[in-house]
């Protein structure tokens, strides 16, 4: 049996790499792909459920979640890890202003700490 490997596209499914005021189903961009790569989001309300694993240059500011604390929406993903298997990988993307609902986040202690500082 081969190695499994993530799909890589350089677009979602819709063709955006921008999206404003609206409603954005997870879903809907993950269909070829479990990476969501260099997409900007600004004052969005992001639909799960979701996992979202966040890989590198993620940017995310005055965002809320749909929760009722960090420890409802946290996966932790131990270190040394080499693989995760359903999430979504998330890198070079920016959230800005964003409301995420029914959507967790998987990472190490460190994103936890990061997390907790938000709330």
């Amino acid at each position: 049996m081969g190695r499994a490997t993530m799909l890589d596209v350089t677009t979602p499914q819709t063709g955006n790499r921008e999206f404003r005021d609206e409603i954005v189903r997870l879903a809907e961009l993950t269909v070829t792909s479990s990476m969501l790569d260099g997409l900007t989001f600004v004052n969005c309300t992001i639909i799960g459920p979701a996992v979202l694993l966040f890989l590198h240059d993620v940017t995310i500011q005055h965002c809320s979640w749909d929760a009722p604390g960090q420890e409802a929406i946290f996966w932790l993903v131990e270190p040394g890890r080499a693989f995760v298997v359903g999430a979504i990988a998330v890198q070079n993307c920016t959230f800005s202003a964003c409301r995420f609902s029914q959507v967790g986040v998987a990472g190490d202690d460190g994103l936890r700490e990061t997390l907790a500082r938000a709330f």
